[in-house]
């Protein structure tokens, strides 16, 4: 497990991790030797088992020979000797069973341990990167999601198949012994055709591994489209971005299924070429057996069980090349694990002794500091130099880009400087430890990171490395510190990310930092979302608390900023001046024209205020639904159906062609026994082996058209779901989003529905050929020799009982293993997103607690799932063991007393041994079957609670252009049952600027939000150019207004993609438009002086290249560049200083009269620029 440091809180890594991408890159033999050894030794003796059955079961054929011979003074002698055969061949089942149980669980325990080490590994060197990583790993979630689909491969080929693989090792060298004592020219004449297997394994083992990878890459990209579109609804909608962001998971998903199609061809082919050739094995031997049998070189036993041996072990260097097949998957997944694993330990840690003083004044030092972003050349610190007064309110202010945002995030370690020195009470940063600067200091960003809990804990976070649990942290410590917040929600209230508004998760910030109570408080633009009455209340309780303490506000609202405080100025990186703000460099800060009184709340759009519901928990022993019922639900998503239709006929023949191999299989060992009392057999020898060429061949092809034709189906039929699936996602409205979890869903749609395919492509493959198959055989059977055929015919019920208790333990088994997985995937999934949190507040130890945690229950579920599973695999060899010895006792007697004919007993022995053997076989595909199941019934379930969202969806309407552009008629909203607006009545003409003011809850973020349908409103309340906004195509609606929002958010791309993002492709992007609106919000130089322009990427990791102020200009650009003709502008000038947010008004200005404009603000220059102004109080127009 993860072993913490106990100062640091980070995870120390005890496991020696191989970047090669081998199967057992996680093996450490030091702790793994018993169970490997006890594993391989169970598996060996299970395998040994079955060459001494052979050996049993050619002394039972010799023992007829002999009695036909008269070598037996009686027929009872002759039965007690049968008896006493069948009851060893019995014995040795239940042998086989005991170490087959204690083999599989043992292998399936080493899978669990090796999948836990891998996530470890992962998730301990995540934990530990700085955020240089994050920033140039653009497709961090996409890479995770697919990374965890790779250990559940890397998982199987360490348990079920390695098992499964050593055993038929152990069969093939027991056999080879065997066989080579029998009768060593036989062996090696029919063991002639080895190589040929062994260069075919080679070759589709090959190119399964190649295209395996294409698949995972694919599938990766496809996942980070997803995750996108999960994290930012919101930018999805608003922008019209639905229909790109599906063209692209469609591109994706539909280049990992043609991936998977090459994956299917070459396992199809290599299973049908060794199913040929192992039964061309028995041909070429029969042939030379028989020959030596009528020269007397060997015996009929000799003869019999040297033939089954040699048949066994063609069918066992079968298997070896179909597991080796699967091992190759296994051999991509680790070679995935270990690239990511190389991405992350290519950070290079320096261990060095690190200082910790006792006490923190604050007295910070910037000396001649350089830095820039890992994703950008171009300095954001230049030659710094400035000087942070201990016990003091200190101002760092400039133009938005100016480089303020990114002092903290070297104060806080985040960055490592390129140059110069920086100092904390005299201390050199660089020897201080991380840990020390996590406890004295406390960042509030304006973004703060909310995790999924209830308030209490995300408050009780930011001290959690003072306690052991978060239920330690004193409930009246929290309490206080909420209060001192202003926040008003119930502390056991669930929140989600998207529950609440940037308002509320502002001061649930500043909650955070009063508990924590800091040395150090830097506050970075941490009110611009608190409407101004809030904002002053709260800004004021922070200066009482923060009297003789250090103090870092950064902000663009120089209102607060008092007499004596010490004021940095910072410009394009540089310091312009620093000193009291009472000096004369600074008289420009109490300039009216220059102070913004930004009264702003962040506009969520679909968010209510504080009302979230818990979100609910996924049941463990949930009742999963049935194959054919999952496919009958699907069913309209499958539109292969012919291609299944004749995949099935396919494998109908197949099956029913099997049982007619089996005949001529007994109709040549009749003729060998015939050949040792003296018959010439010739002829018969001639015409049988001609038969079985000609089934052999038949069956080689039929495998490869059924075993394709069904993969390529199943695979066709994900693709489609995926499709769907994501289609309907895109189709919701924000509720949905507030209560779904984003790795729950990425990993159903990306990983699980890979075992969806197992639906079609195995169970409907095992379970035609199984009924087939068992009806042939059982029909043939019956008409060769009723009395023995009713015998064997009654373990059949047996055999499906205990495959249906199976079943059930399997489902509840797997249900409750994946489950486990879920959960641990979340929190890994919230541990990236919330990365740079997690090291603000020092919370290394308590997220390596919690993952520690979910990581034991995986395992214990695992342990569990292995002791089912073995279970299962053991019942069906001991039932198969019992069978064939009763059925050939009573052959036996029937043949003794001359009922049946020896030509007659072994035609039904081995019909009935070919289908019960088949009968039992299902056993073996319930584990693959029911985690297709799994995934087939929550994707049913994630269709069925994703109705196309109305909102979304209606209205087809495209008005004509008018005077009247919006009129809201008197018009009520409510969220729960709390009205938000009531009776709101107002027009908006055309080419018209109109303001919308009020506080924070007063309604301003619901108007926005029914004007881009993002919410649903009551019909003929609102309309658009005269017609109902409800019944507007949404798509001409979100083309024709434009927002603006206060915190925009941009998509890992480059930043013309961003700029473009959504806008139809049939309209013409002028690019000498994009470059006159990039002018007038002062941001042309800027771009232009990117790496590579407007063509460099920006977003998600490298979001760091642009400031809060630079992404909101941008934001202005994007929506001008769309050609809106109503632009909504949601406190576009909150992020900016005061000359860029005058910059900015000049260009609304400009556009007056052009467009028609509806400004949410609260600056008082921009009131005075409008033409009406509506006050919002209450929800109601004043």
């Amino acid at each position: 497990m993860i072993k913490m440091d106990e100062k640091s809180g980070i995870a120390k890594v005890d496991i020696p991790i191989t970047t090669k991408g081998k199967v057992f890159m996680f093996l450490k033999l030091k702790q793994d030797w018993l169970i490997v050894i006890l594993g391989i030794t169970f598996m060996a003796i299970s395998a040994v088992s079955t060459p001494i059955s052979t050996l049993v079961y050619g002394d039972i054929i010799g023992a007829l020979s002999n009695y036909y011979l008269g070598n037996y003074s009686s027929y009872d002698v002759f039965i007690h000797h049968c008896l006493k055969l069948c009851g060893i061949l019995m014995a040795v089942g239940s042998g086989k069973m005991i170490s087959v149980w204690l083999g599989m669980s043992l292998w399936l325990k080493f899978g669990e341990i090796q999948q836990s080490r891998a996530r470890f590994a992962i998730y301990d060197n995540l934990l530990q990167q700085d955020a240089k990583w994050y920033d140039i790993n653009p497709n961090i979630m996409g890479e995770l999601t697919q990374v965890n689909r790779c250990i559940e491969e890397l998982r199987s080929g360490n348990a079920e198949i390695m098992a499964e693989t050593v055993q038929t090792v152990a069969l093939i060298i027991g056999l080879i012994f065997m066989s080579f004592y029998q009768s060593w020219a036989i062996t090696l004449i029919i063991m002639a055709s080895a190589p040929v297997m062994a260069i075919c394994a080679w070759y589709f083992g090959n190119i399964t591994y190649r295209a395996q990878e294409q698949e995972n890459n694919h599938s990766s990209n496809a996942s980070k489209v997803l995750d996108w579109c999960l994290t930012s609804p919101l930018t999805v909608r608003v922008f019209n971005g639905k229909y790109v962001e599906m063209a692209k998971f469609n591109g994706f998903t539909k280049e990992s299924a043609k991936a998977y199609y090459r994956v299917a061809s070459a396992i199809a082919a290599n299973l049908g070429t060794l199913k040929f050739l192992t039964l061309m094995m028995f041909v070429q031997g029969f042939w030379f057996g028989n020959y030596l049998l009528m020269k007397g070189n060997v015996t009929v036993n000799q003869l019999f069980t040297c033939f089954s041996s040699c048949l066994m072990l063609g069918q066992s260097m079968s298997k070896i090349s179909q597991l080796m097949t699967i091992i190759n998957t296994a051999h991509a997944a680790a070679s995935r694990i270990a690239s990511y694993l190389q991405t992350l330990n290519e950070q290079q840690y320096k261990m060095r002794i690190r200082k910790y003083p006792l006490a923190c004044k604050g007295e910070i030092v910037f000396d001649d500091v350089c830095f820039n972003y890992p994703a950008r050349q171009e300095l954001v610190l230049k030659n710094t130099s400035f000087t942070i007064e201990a016990g003091k309110m200190n101002f760092v202010i400039g133009q938005s880009g100016a480089g303020k945002s990114t002092v903290p995030l070297l104060l806080m370690k985040l960055y490592d400087r390129n140059s110069g020195t920086i100092t904390i009470d005299g201390i050199d940063i660089d020897v201080l430890d991380p840990c020390w600067i996590s406890q004295n200091f406390v960042l509030l960003q304006q973004t703060p990171v909310i995790l999924s809990g209830t308030m209490r804990e995300n408050i009780a976070l930011s001290v959690i490395e003072e306690y052991d649990s978060i239920e330690n942290v004193p409930l009246d410590l929290i309490c206080e510190a909420a209060n001192f917040a202003l926040l008003e929600s119930d502390l056991e209230t669930k929140i989600t990310p998207l529950s609440l508004s940037g308002g509320q998760q502002q001061k649930l910030a500043v909650a955070r930092a009063k508990l924590k109570n800091p040395p150090v408080l830097i506050l970075d633009e941490a009110f611009s979302a608190l409407d101004y009455q809030t904002k002053n209340i709260l800004l004021a309780r922070v200066k009482a608390w923060r009297r003789g303490r250090t103090t870092i506000s950064i902000t663009h609202d120089y209102s607060h900023i008092e007499a004596n405080n010490n004021v940095i100025m910072m410009d394009h990186g540089v310091v312009v001046g620093q000193g009291q703000s009472t000096s004369k460099k600074f008289a420009d800060l109490h300039d009216g024209d220059l102070t913004l009184k930004n009264e702003t709340e962040n506009r969520g759009y679909t968010v209510e205020k504080a009302s979230v519901k818990p979100v609910e928990k996924s049941e463990d022993n949930e009742l999963l639904m049935g194959t054919f019922a999952i496919l009958k639900y699907c069913s309209y998503t499958i539109d292969t159906k012919l291609v299944i239709a004749i995949g099935i006929i396919i494998s109908v023949l197949e099956g029913g062609v099997s049982p007619v191999f089996s005949y001529c299989f007994a109709k040549l060992l009749s003729t060998t026994i015939e050949a040792s009392i003296g018959v010439n057999v010739t002829k018969q020898v001639i015409q049988w082996s001609g038969v079985s060429i000609g089934i052999a061949s038949f069956i080689g092809i039929a495998t490869y058209g059924a075993k394709f034709l069904l993969s390529y189906a199943s695979e066709r039929w994900i693709m489609m779901l995926r499709k769907l699936a994501f289609e309907k996602i895109n189709g919701q409205d924000m509720h949905f989003f507030k209560e779904m979890k984003t790795a729950e869903v990425a990993t159903l749609l990306m990983n699980d529905t890979r075992d969806l395919r197992n639906l079609v492509s195995t169970f409907l493959s095992v379970i035609v050929n199984l009924v087939a198959m068992v009806l042939i055989g059982i029909i043939w059977s019956i008409i060769a020799g009723w009395k023995l055929a009713l015998v064997g015919l009654s373990f059949v019920p047996l055999i499906l009982l205990i495959t249906a208790v199976f079943s059930i333990i399997m489902q509840s088994a797997e249900n409750r293993y994946k489950s486990s997985v879920v959960i641990l995937e979340t929190h890994v999934h919230q541990t990236v997103s919330s990365i740079k949190t997690i090291k603000l507040f020092a919370m290394n130890r308590h997220f390596a607690d919690r993952f520690n945690q979910c990581l034991s229950k995986v395992s214990k579920d695992g342990n569990f799932r292995a002791i089912q599973t073995g279970v299962g695999y053991a019942l069906n060899d001991l039932v198969s063991a019992v069978a064939t010895g009763v059925i050939l006792y009573y052959g036996m007697e029937l043949t003794g007393k001359f009922e049946y004919t020896h030509g007659q007993l072994l035609q039904v022995v081995t019909l009935l041994t070919f289908t019960l053997a088949n009968a039992a076989s299902l056993i073996h595909s319930l584990p693959e079957v029911t985690r297709g199941q799994r995934a087939g019934t929550y994707i049913v379930k994630l269709l069925e609670s994703t109705p196309f969202a109305k909102i979304e969806n209606d209205g087809y309407a495209t008005p004509k252009i008018n005077n009247e552009v919006i009129k809201f008629n008197n018009t009520c909203f409510k969220y729960n049952d709390k009205y938000v607006l009531r009776n709101v009545s107002f027009k908006v003409y055309k080419n018209q600027l109109v303001g919308l003011v009020g506080r924070s809850g007063s309604g301003k973020s619901t108007i926005s939000s029914l004007l881009l349908r993002l919410i649903d409103s009551d019909s003929n309340s609102i309309s658009i150019y005269k017609q109902d906004i409800s019944t507007v195509n949404i798509d001409w609606l979100r083309e024709t207004v434009s927002i603006v929002p206060q915190l925009p958010k941009f998509f890992e791309g480059t930043v013309l993609e961003n700029l473009i993002y959504g806008i139809n492709p049939t309209q013409q992007i002028n690019f000498e438009d994009l470059k006159r609106y990039l002018r007038l919000c002062g941001m042309y130089d800027f771009v232009m002086s990117l790496p590579e322009g407007l063509h460099t990427r920006v977003g998600e990791g490298n979001n760091t290249l642009l400031s809060g102020g630079q992404l909101q200009r941008l934001s202005i650009v994007r929506a001008l560049i769309r050609r809106p003709k109503l632009l909504v502008f949601d406190e576009c000038t909150s992020n900016l200083d005061p000359i860029n947010a005058k910059m900015i008004m000049d260009l609304i200005r400009s556009l007056k009269n052009k467009y028609t404009i509806l400004c949410i603000t609260h600056d008082q220059e921009m009131m005075n620029m409008v033409d009406e102004l509506y006050t919002l109080i209450n929800g109601t127009i004043v």
